[in-house]
């Protein structure tokens, strides 16, 4: 899947930061098997921090990871082509295991790389992946019926 044109603003050898309808994306510079790594979540940790930005990644309840370029413009989809992986150590070192986007699928030069945000239904926000199985919101799919029935009661208690 082409990327149609996007403008690169960040480029290394294996993926390139461009525009896309909701913003900043990344985007493949080459072809990726299944379950390969793409490449290293590097960033800022945070802990204790009461809400995250725009761009963190929650680690576990206090920890946030605050990525740099180019994965900090990793977009939400439905259907991702990616995911988030820790090859974690042994644990003694007390540090953050480094967190790794892995390939979910084949995926082509080119193709934007996206992963699933499942936020908590609290943080839903309306989606626009515009894939087949949009759920409609950035939400985890687990969470997806209690949001829908939470809005549902909503409406039907402001009528």
């Amino acid at each position: 899947m082409p990327n149609n044109g996007t403008t690169s603003v960040y480029r290394d050898d294996s993926v390139s930061i461009g525009e896309t309808p909701v913003g900043k994306g990344v985007f493949s510079e080459r072809s990726y098997p299944a379950n390969a790594v793409i490449g290293e979540i590097t960033g800022d940790v945070v802990t204790n921090c009461p809400s995250g930005s725009r761009y963190s990644f929650e680690i576990d309840d206090r920890t946030q990871l605050e990525p740099h370029a180019p994965f900090r413009y990793l977009n939400h989809s439905c259907e991702p082509n990616c995911e988030f992986d820790w090859f974690d150590d042994d644990g003694t070192n007390g540090d953050v295991a480094p967190m790794y986007l892995i390939a979910l699928r084949d995926i082509w030069s080119g193709e934007e790389l996206t992963i699933d945000y499942n936020w908590p239904a609290i943080s839903a926000i309306p989606c626009h992946c515009a894939m087949e199985s949009c759920r409609g919101w950035i939400v985890s799919a687990e969470e997806l019926d209690s949001l829908v029935r939470t809005r549902e009661d909503q409406r039907s208690n402001s009528r």
